[in-house]
């Protein structure tokens, strides 16, 4: 095993190099990338639809019951065909949804906090509902710019994790 890792050391160093490239796109061009990212996944959302599309025909041909896996497909197929061809209207819809998510989310805490005995719990509880209700709200105001804030931290975070890889991939190789 440890040589099979020490001959793959590169394997790591080029996983660290696309995580960099990525945590550079995405905090230089978050909506851009945001938008890419959707738009790729709706695209492979499209084609696993069309391969269950085929699994449909295929089960009709043998007889074996279809409906459930028909009505499936033509939805991936729906949202596919959504997230790749209106990307942006995706985006906004879906941090919207997210933002009335965290709204009930931090209201649902403060109510939980409300009938909390430990002032200690009583709070945390205030301190996480009132910063998700505001997390909320501003995804919900402001879809575009949140979702460029979350796109900028999952790049900082990607540059992180590239550069462990690198290192780490160093390190294998010198071991060799």
């Amino acid at each position: 095993m440890t040589s099979k890792l020490n001959s793959n050391w590169w394997v790591l160093a080029f996983n660290g190099v696309i995580a960099l490239l990525f945590g550079l796109m995405a905090i230089f061009s978050p909506l851009e990338t945001l938008k890419v990212i959707i738009m790729y996944f709706g695209i492979v959302m499209l084609i696993v639809g069309i391969a269950m599309i085929i699994g449909v025909y295929t089960n009709m041909k043998s007889g074996v019951q279809y409906g459930n896996d028909l009505i499936s497909s033509v939805i991936t197929i729906g949202i596919g065909a959504v997230l790749a061809f209106f990307t942006k209207e995706s985006i906004q819809i879906f941090i919207i949804v997210f933002g009335v998510w965290a709204i009930i989310l931090g209201i649902g805490q403060l109510v939980v906090m409300s009938s909390v005995q430990s002032p200690g719990n009583k709070k945390m509880l205030l301190i996480n509902g009132l910063i998700t209700l505001a997390f909320g709200v501003l995804l919900f105001f402001n879809p575009f710019t949140s979702a460029s804030i979350v796109v900028v931290l999952t790049g900082i975070l990607a540059i992180i994790i590239g550069i462990i890889l690198i290192v780490l991939a160093i390190k294998i190789k010198n071991l060799i």
